[in-house]
Protein backbone atom coordinates (compact mmCIF):
# COMPACT_ATOMS: atom_id res chain seq x y z
CA UNK A 1 0.00 0.00 0.00
CA UNK A 2 2.81 2.37 0.93
CA UNK A 3 4.63 1.50 -2.30
CA UNK A 4 1.50 2.25 -4.30
CA UNK A 5 1.04 5.65 -2.65
CA UNK A 6 4.72 6.44 -3.16
CA UNK A 7 4.46 5.59 -6.84
CA UNK A 8 1.42 7.83 -7.21
CA UNK A 9 3.25 10.72 -5.54
CA UNK A 10 6.29 10.24 -7.81
CA UNK A 11 4.07 10.02 -10.88
CA UNK A 12 2.23 13.21 -9.88
CA UNK A 13 5.53 15.08 -9.38
CA UNK A 14 6.81 13.90 -12.77
CA UNK A 15 3.64 15.15 -14.45
CA UNK A 16 3.99 18.48 -12.70
CA UNK A 17 7.61 18.76 -13.78
CA UNK A 18 6.60 17.88 -17.34
CA UNK A 19 3.85 20.50 -17.29
CA UNK A 20 6.28 23.08 -15.92
CA UNK A 21 8.78 22.28 -18.68
CA UNK A 22 6.09 22.65 -21.35
CA UNK A 23 4.98 25.98 -19.86
CA UNK A 24 8.59 27.17 -19.89
CA UNK A 25 9.00 26.16 -23.55
CA UNK A 26 5.74 27.88 -24.49
CA UNK A 27 6.88 31.03 -22.65
CA UNK A 28 10.20 30.99 -24.51
CA UNK A 29 8.37 30.53 -27.83
CA UNK A 30 6.02 33.43 -27.13
CA UNK A 31 8.93 35.63 -26.04
CA UNK A 32 10.83 34.75 -29.22
CA UNK A 33 7.82 35.60 -31.38
CA UNK A 34 7.45 38.90 -29.53
CA UNK A 35 11.11 39.78 -30.08
CA UNK A 36 10.85 38.91 -33.78
CA UNK A 37 7.79 41.14 -34.06
CA UNK A 38 9.61 44.00 -32.38
CA UNK A 39 12.61 43.53 -34.70
CA UNK A 40 10.29 43.59 -37.72
CA UNK A 41 8.65 46.80 -36.50
CA UNK A 42 12.07 48.36 -35.96
CA UNK A 43 13.18 47.46 -39.49
CA UNK A 44 9.97 48.87 -40.94
CA UNK A 45 10.41 52.05 -38.92
CA UNK A 46 13.95 52.48 -40.28
CA UNK A 47 12.70 51.87 -43.81
CA UNK A 48 9.95 54.49 -43.43
CA UNK A 49 12.46 56.91 -41.92
CA UNK A 50 14.80 56.50 -44.90
CA UNK A 51 11.89 56.96 -47.31
CA UNK A 52 10.81 60.12 -45.49
CA UNK A 53 14.37 61.46 -45.55
CA UNK A 54 14.67 60.85 -49.30
CA UNK A 55 11.29 62.49 -49.99
CA UNK A 56 12.38 65.55 -48.00
CA UNK A 57 15.63 65.89 -49.95
CA UNK A 58 13.86 65.41 -53.29
CA UNK A 59 11.39 68.13 -52.31
CA UNK A 60 14.26 70.44 -51.36
CA UNK A 61 15.93 69.96 -54.74
CA UNK A 62 12.65 70.48 -56.61
CA UNK A 63 11.67 73.63 -54.72
CA UNK A 64 15.15 75.09 -55.27
CA UNK A 65 14.98 74.99 -59.07
CA UNK A 66 11.29 75.93 -59.09
CA UNK A 67 12.04 79.21 -57.35
CA UNK A 68 15.01 79.90 -59.62
CA UNK A 69 12.97 79.34 -62.79
CA UNK A 70 10.12 81.52 -61.58
CA UNK A 71 12.59 84.28 -60.70
CA UNK A 72 14.01 84.19 -64.23
CA UNK A 73 10.96 83.81 -66.54
CA UNK A 74 12.69 85.10 -69.68
CA UNK A 75 15.37 82.41 -69.63
CA UNK A 76 12.75 79.85 -68.60
CA UNK A 77 10.62 80.67 -71.64
CA UNK A 78 13.66 80.38 -73.89
CA UNK A 79 14.37 76.88 -72.55
CA UNK A 80 17.64 77.82 -70.85
CA UNK A 81 16.75 75.69 -67.83
CA UNK A 82 16.06 72.58 -69.86
CA UNK A 83 18.52 69.82 -69.08
CA UNK A 84 17.83 66.44 -70.66
CA UNK A 85 20.60 63.91 -70.03
CA UNK A 86 20.66 60.27 -69.07
CA UNK A 87 21.19 59.31 -65.45
CA UNK A 88 24.87 58.43 -65.84
CA UNK A 89 25.77 61.84 -67.24
CA UNK A 90 23.46 63.84 -64.97
CA UNK A 91 24.84 62.18 -61.83
CA UNK A 92 28.46 63.06 -62.65
CA UNK A 93 28.30 66.25 -64.75
CA UNK A 94 29.78 69.56 -63.63
CA UNK A 95 28.11 72.44 -65.43
CA UNK A 96 29.79 75.72 -66.28
CA UNK A 97 28.89 78.81 -64.25
CA UNK A 98 29.44 82.56 -64.63
CA UNK A 99 29.58 83.69 -61.01
CA UNK A 100 26.44 85.81 -61.39
CA UNK A 101 25.23 84.94 -57.93
CA UNK A 102 28.48 85.91 -56.21
CA UNK A 103 28.05 88.81 -53.81
CA UNK A 104 31.33 90.32 -55.05
CA UNK A 105 30.38 90.22 -58.71
CA UNK A 106 30.03 93.65 -60.32
CA UNK A 107 29.24 92.42 -63.83
CA UNK A 108 25.62 92.48 -64.99
CA UNK A 109 24.57 89.06 -66.21
CA UNK A 110 22.02 88.21 -68.87
CA UNK A 111 19.03 85.98 -68.05
CA UNK A 112 20.78 83.14 -69.89
CA UNK A 113 23.96 83.53 -67.82
CA UNK A 114 21.91 83.56 -64.61
CA UNK A 115 20.18 80.38 -65.76
CA UNK A 116 23.56 78.73 -66.34
CA UNK A 117 24.60 79.59 -62.79
CA UNK A 118 21.29 78.35 -61.42
CA UNK A 119 21.61 75.05 -63.26
CA UNK A 120 25.16 74.53 -62.05
CA UNK A 121 24.16 75.17 -58.42
CA UNK A 122 21.01 73.08 -58.67
CA UNK A 123 22.57 70.02 -60.28
CA UNK A 124 25.44 70.08 -57.80
CA UNK A 125 22.91 70.26 -54.98
CA UNK A 126 21.05 67.21 -56.29
CA UNK A 127 24.30 65.27 -56.58
CA UNK A 128 25.39 66.18 -53.05
CA UNK A 129 22.11 65.84 -51.15
CA UNK A 130 21.03 62.50 -52.57
CA UNK A 131 22.98 59.22 -52.92
CA UNK A 132 23.79 58.92 -56.61
CA UNK A 133 21.73 62.07 -57.08
CA UNK A 134 20.87 63.47 -60.49
CA UNK A 135 18.14 65.59 -62.06
CA UNK A 136 16.73 66.66 -65.40
CA UNK A 137 14.25 69.25 -66.70
CA UNK A 138 12.14 68.88 -69.81
CA UNK A 139 9.17 70.66 -71.38
CA UNK A 140 8.32 74.22 -72.32
CA UNK A 141 6.51 77.21 -70.88
CA UNK A 142 3.34 76.74 -72.93
CA UNK A 143 2.66 73.14 -71.86
CA UNK A 144 4.61 73.06 -68.61
CA UNK A 145 7.90 71.61 -67.43
CA UNK A 146 8.69 68.32 -65.73
CA UNK A 147 11.43 68.15 -63.10
CA UNK A 148 12.76 64.63 -62.63
CA UNK A 149 14.93 63.97 -59.58
CA UNK A 150 16.78 60.65 -59.35
CA UNK A 151 18.70 58.87 -56.61
CA UNK A 152 20.05 55.43 -55.79
CA UNK A 153 18.15 53.53 -53.11
CA UNK A 154 20.05 50.53 -51.74
CA UNK A 155 16.81 49.20 -50.22
CA UNK A 156 15.11 49.19 -53.63
CA UNK A 157 15.70 45.51 -54.38
CA UNK A 158 13.96 42.19 -54.83
CA UNK A 159 13.11 40.77 -51.36
CA UNK A 160 13.96 37.23 -52.45
CA UNK A 161 17.04 37.59 -54.65
CA UNK A 162 18.28 40.90 -53.13
CA UNK A 163 19.07 42.16 -56.63
CA UNK A 164 18.39 45.86 -57.38
CA UNK A 165 14.92 46.56 -58.76
CA UNK A 166 14.38 48.61 -61.90
CA UNK A 167 11.97 51.53 -61.74
CA UNK A 168 8.90 51.56 -63.97
CA UNK A 169 9.47 53.34 -67.27
CA UNK A 170 7.04 56.17 -68.00
CA UNK A 171 4.45 55.70 -70.73
CA UNK A 172 1.94 58.13 -72.19
CA UNK A 173 -0.85 56.55 -70.14
CA UNK A 174 0.96 57.08 -66.81
CA UNK A 175 -1.07 59.18 -64.37
CA UNK A 176 -1.18 60.06 -60.67
CA UNK A 177 1.31 58.28 -58.43
CA UNK A 178 2.51 56.11 -61.32
CA UNK A 179 3.37 59.26 -63.29
CA UNK A 180 5.23 60.82 -60.36
CA UNK A 181 7.33 57.72 -59.62
CA UNK A 182 8.15 56.45 -63.10
CA UNK A 183 11.46 57.09 -64.87
CA UNK A 184 11.47 58.62 -68.37
CA UNK A 185 12.96 56.29 -70.95
CA UNK A 186 15.43 59.03 -71.93
CA UNK A 187 17.21 58.96 -68.56
CA UNK A 188 18.01 55.24 -68.88
CA UNK A 189 17.90 54.81 -65.10
CA UNK A 190 19.81 51.70 -63.97
CA UNK A 191 18.33 49.20 -61.51
CA UNK A 192 18.22 50.52 -57.96
CA UNK A 193 17.56 54.12 -59.03
CA UNK A 194 14.28 55.78 -58.08
CA UNK A 195 12.70 58.71 -59.90
CA UNK A 196 10.46 61.45 -58.58
CA UNK A 197 8.74 63.73 -61.10
CA UNK A 198 7.08 67.08 -60.46
CA UNK A 199 5.16 69.30 -62.90
CA UNK A 200 5.97 73.00 -63.06
CA UNK A 201 4.19 75.87 -64.80
CA UNK A 202 5.96 79.21 -65.04
CA UNK A 203 4.35 82.39 -66.33
CA UNK A 204 6.64 83.80 -68.99
CA UNK A 205 5.99 87.30 -70.36
CA UNK A 206 5.88 87.79 -74.13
Amino acid sequence: MKHKMLNQIISTRNRQRGATLIEALVSILLLSLGLLGMASLQLNALSYQKSSWASHKVSEVTVDITERMRANPIATKEGKYNYEQNYTLASTATLTGNGCRNSTSTTACTPEQIAQDDMRTWLTKAQQLLPGGAATISGESTTGFVITTMYFDKEFKDPITSTPTASTTCVSASTGIAWRNCCPATVAAPAGVRCSRSPLFVYAPD
